[in-house]
C-alpha cells in the first residue's frame, strides 16, 4: 500500500443500540429451564442505549489507532440527534453517512449479554441503500488503501465489492450477522474478490453451508481467512499454514458489545501498516481487550503506541 493511500473505507450499518445485561450465564439458564421453543423470560440487571453499528464501531477503533477512516453507511433522522456530533467531535468523517429523512430511526441492534461473554442479538437494518454512494463516487476514494465490507444486504455488498475491485482496492470481507442472507453465488464471488475474510466460528459454519464449500476451498479463495473464537482466541489461515493467536487471559469483562468490531479495527490497522497476519491478529486481540474493559462500543481510548506496547507485553 503506497504512502498516498493511508485511509480505510468501512461499509456497514450505523445503529443506535439497546443493550441489556443478564446477571448470569445463558448456558446455566438453558440447563435449568430446557428450551423447547423460542420462549425465554429473565430479568435484566441493567439496560442502556448506546451508539453502535459495524461501520462507526470499526471507524472508532481505527480512529483511535491514528488511521484516517471513511464510514460509508446510511442512517435515519435520529442520527442527527446526538450521534453525528459524537462522531464529528472525535474526528470521524460523517460526510458519507447518508441520512434518509423519510425514516425516523437508524438501524438498531437489541442485545442481551450475560456475564460470560455470550449474547442474544436481534437487528433492525434501518434505512435502505438508495441514498448510499458507491465507493467510486466518493471524492476521497483515491486516498483509500483498504476497504472493509461490513454486514450489509448481499446485493449492496456485491455492488460495493465489484466497484472496489475495479478500483484495485484490497478488501476485507466481514459478513457478520447477515451471513445467513448470502447464497452460494454471492459468497463465491465475494470470496474471489476479497483479500481477507473475517468471521466468528458460528458465521464460518453458516458460510460453509450456504456456499456449499469445504474449508480448503474457502482458504484457497482468499489470502487470509480469520476465524475468531471469543475467549479461545483466533485462527488465521494464510500461506498454506494455520496460525493460532491466543486471546488475552484474565480480562475483566465490562461489556462484550462491539468486541468483534474492535478486533477488526486492530486487524485492519495492522494490514494497513503491512504487518504479518499473526501480528495483525495480535493487534486485533489487544484492541478487543480494550473494548471489553470499557462500557459500550465507542468509549474505549487507545492509540497505536499504547496498543503496540500491550502487544509486545502479551505476545513477546
Amino acid at each position: 500500500m503506497t504512502t498516498m493511500r493511508r485511509t480505510i473505507l468501512v461499509t456497514g450499518s450505523t445503529a443506535i443500540d439497546q443493550t441489556g445485561v443478564y446477571g448470569g450465564n445463558f448456558a446455566e439458564y438453558q440447563a435449568k429451564y430446557p428450551i423447547k421453543a423460542l420462549n425465554m423470560s429473565f430479568q435484566l440487571q441493567d439496560i442502556q442505549t448506546s451508539f453502535g453499528g459495524c461501520a462507526p464501531n470499526i471507524a472508532w477503533g481505527l480512529n483511535q489507532l491514528g488511521i484516517d477512516v471513511i464510514p460509508l453507511s446510511s442512517a435515519g433522522r435520529s442520527f442527527r440527534d446526538r450521534y453525528q456530533n459524537h462522531l464529528q467531535s472525535n474526528g470521524i468523517n460523517t460526510d458519507f453517512i447518508a441520512i434518509d429523512d423519510s425514516i425516523e430511526s437508524c438501524a438498531s441492534c437489541l442485545m442481551i449479554n450475560d456475564l460470560h461473554g455470550n449474547q442474544i442479538i436481534s437487528f433492525y437494518p434501518g434505512p435502505g441503500s438508495s441514498l448510499r454512494k458507491l465507493p467510486s463516487e466518493i471524492d476521497l476514494i483515491d486516498q483509500v488503501g483498504l476497504a472493509i465490507l461490513g454486514p450489509e444486504a448481499p446485493d449492496l455488498t456485491l455492488a460495493q465489492a465489484r466497484d472496489l475491485s475495479q478500483l484495485c482496492i484490497p478488501m476485507l470481507f466481514d459478513p457478520g450477522q447477515v451471513i445467513t442472507d448470502f447464497d452460494r453465488a454471492a459468497l463465491v464471488e465475494l470470496l474471489t474478490l476479497s483479500r481477507t475474510l473475517i468471521v466468528n466460528d458460528y458465521e464460518y459454519n453458516v458460510l460453509l453451508t450456504n456456499a456449499d464449500m469445504t474449508p480448503a476451498e474457502v482458504v484457497a479463495c482468499v489470502d487470509e481467512l480469520v476465524v475468531t473464537h471469543g475467549e479461545s482466541g483466533v485462527d488465521i489461515h494464510t500461506g498454506g499454514s494455520l496460525h493460532h493467536v491466543s486471546a488475552i487471559p484474565d480480562v475483566e469483562i465490562v461489556d462484550v458489545t462491539g468486541c468483534g468490531d474492535a478486533f477488526r479495527a486492530g486487524y485492519a490497522c495492522g494490514m494497513l501498516h503491512e504487518l504479518e497476519p499473526v501480528e495483525c491478529g495480535q493487534l486485533g486481540c489487544i484492541v478487543a481487550m480494550q473494548n471489553l474493559t470499557s462500557p459500550q462500543t465507542q468509549n474505549y481510548r487507545t492509540n497505536l503506541d499504547q496498543a503496540r506496547s500491550l502487544q509486545r507485553k502479551y505476545y513477546h
